[in-house]
C-alpha cells in the first residue's frame, strides 16, 4: 500500500517552477486530500505570486465539480479582478479537464455576472471559459455576440464555432445579415461559417 503523501509537501511541490512536479502535486491532493487541499487553494488565488497562482487554477480544475460551488462563493467574495479571473480560469480548467459536465445554476450565474465586470480581463475570460463549458453556454455566447462590446462579441463567436451544436450556424448566419452588427463583428461570423462549412465538406460521408 503506497503511503499518503504529505499535505505540505505537496503544497510546496504546487509552488515549484517545474510544471511537471507542479501536476503531480495538485493530482496528489485531489487524490489524497481534497477536503483539506480545497481551502488552502482557493486561498492561493489571493497570491502575488503569478505562477503559484496559475498553478492553483489549475489545480482547482482538477477537482471537477465539487469545485464549482466554492469557486462561484470565492468570485462572490471578492473585490479583487485578479482573484475573480482566476476563478473564472479556474471554471475553464473544469470544463476543459470534465468535458460535458453540467455546471450547476450558480456557476452560470457567476459566469453570466463575469460577462458584465467592470475589469475586461474578467469578461474575456469568462468568454473563453462559456466556450469551454460547450453546449450548455451557448445561449449565453449568443446574447454575447449581439451586445455592444465588439471585443467580447468576437471572443464569442470563435469560442461558438468550436462547440458541436447545428444550432449555431443558423444564429451566426442571423447574426452576419443583422443591420445592426458590428462590421469587425460581421467579417468574424463570416470567418467562422466558412470554418464550419469547411469543416462539414471533409467529414465523411454517411451514404
Amino acid at each position: 500500500m503506497t503511503d499518503k503523501p504529505d499535505l505540505d509537501a505537496l503544497f510546496a511541490d504546487l509552488a515549484h517552477p517545474n510544471p511537471y512536479l507542479q501536476t503531480e502535486a495538485f493530482l496528489g491532493l485531489v487524490r489524497h486530500w481534497p477536503q483539506e487541499s480545497m481551502p488552502r487553494l482557493l486561498d492561493l488565488l489571493d497570491q502575488e505570486n503569478v505562477s503559484l497562482r496559475r498553478a492553483s487554477v489549475r489545480a482547482l480544475g482538477a477537482f471537477g465539480e465539487t469545485s464549482l460551488i466554492p469557486l462561484a462563493q470565492k468570485f462572490q467574495q471578492s473585490d479583487d479582478a485578479t482573484v475573480r479571473a482566476s476563478c473564472v480560469k479556474a471554471y475553464a480548467q473544469v470544463a476543459s479537464n470534465f468535458p460535458g459536465l453540467p455546471f450547476p445554476e450558480p456557476a452560470m450565474a457567476v459566469l453570466q455576472a463575469s460577462l458584465q465586470d467592470d475589469s475586461p480581463v474578467v469578461a474575456i475570460a469568462a468568454v473563453m471559459a462559456l466556450g469551454q463549458v460547450g453546449a450548455q453556454a451557448v445561449p449565453l455566447l449568443l446574447q454575447v455576440c449581439r451586445g455592444d462590446n465588439p471585443a467580447q462579441a468576437v471572443a464569442a463567436v470563435n469560442a461558438l464555432v468550436e462547440i458541436d451544436d447545428p444550432s449555431i450556424e443558423d444564429c451566426l448566419l442571423a447574426l452576419a445579415s443583422g443591420e445592426a452588427t458590428d462590421r469587425y463583428v460581421r467579417e468574424t461570423v463570416e470567418s467562422a461559417l466558412s470554418r464550419i462549412r469547411d469543416l462539414r465538406g471533409r467529414q465523411p460521408s454517411l451514404s
